[in-house]
């Protein structure tokens, strides 16, 4: 995925919102955007999916442009996969049913095979028939990436996934997620406040201020005032 140039403001007369964005996201790899709340992070993701448009710029996502050159994809055919902080799940449809519903091109048969692949994977094939008001929150979010892996996507945007699970649960849940996409070569943009697990996880960092990228490098090329970096990063005000 290719972010190239892009500007966006949400009123002909507001003060752009992003400037000058360009973000690269390779195949099976973890990129993750940093920054204080208000920074632009999620209007990025928003712009990718589709539900924003730049007024200049251009993505690309697997080669193909959405936006760009006077034309825009319709959300359906970009598939992106999305997971937010909370859920998002169907309550009318079972764990299974969920599922299912994200992939296409196969069978009824087929369907229900490989969405029952993925919840043993994720270790919670025994609510494959449960409706979601009757799991915790975790189990949903769980479902809610169960979903998003069996859709395939070509590129998986996540905005916090992983703040509704406790602490031990996040940290085996995330790296085993990761790796997940990383081996069907799917590539990841996570929006994070946290530099502690945009370190650890990311493949690559962007880190953004009011609107801009400031600074972006690998964790290991990052410079040993990284965290002054982040501390006035999460000083500046919400815009």
């Amino acid at each position: 995925m290719l972010i190239n140039n892009v500007n966006y403001h949400y009123g002909s007369n507001d003060s752009f919102a992003l400037r000058n964005i360009n973000i690269r996201v390779q195949k099976g790899s973890v990129v993750c955007l940093f920054g204080h709340s208000g920074c632009g992070k999620s209007t990025i993701l928003k712009l990718v999916t589709g539900i924003e448009n730049p007024q200049c710029g251009s993505i690309t996502i697997d080669s193909k442009l959405v936006a760009g050159n006077n034309q825009c994809v319709a959300i359906e055919n970009r598939n992106v996969g999305l997971i937010f902080q909370h859920p998002a799940l169907f309550p009318h449809k079972t764990v299974v049913e969920n599922i299912t519903f994200a992939i296409k091109n196969f069978n009824k048969k087929e369907k229900y095979s490989i969405a029952l692949e993925i919840l043993e994977l994720l270790n919670i094939k025994q609510y494959e028939n449960v409706y979601p008001k009757a799991l915790s929150g975790g189990q949903q979010q769980l479902v809610t990436i169960a979903r998003v892996i069996a859709q395939n996507p070509d590129v998986a945007l996540l905005d916090e996934p992983f703040a509704s699970l406790d602490i031990l649960l996040k940290y085996q849940t995330r790296q085993y997620i990761l790796s997940l996409f990383r081996r069907r070569n799917i590539p990841v943009l996570m929006v994070t406040h946290d530099p502690q697990e945009a370190l650890e996880i990311s493949d690559f960092i962007y880190i953004m201020q009011n609107g801009r990228i400031i600074q972006s490098d690998t964790p290991r090329s990052l410079p040993q005032n990284f965290w002054e970096i982040t501390q006035d990063c999460m000083n500046f005000s919400e815009i």
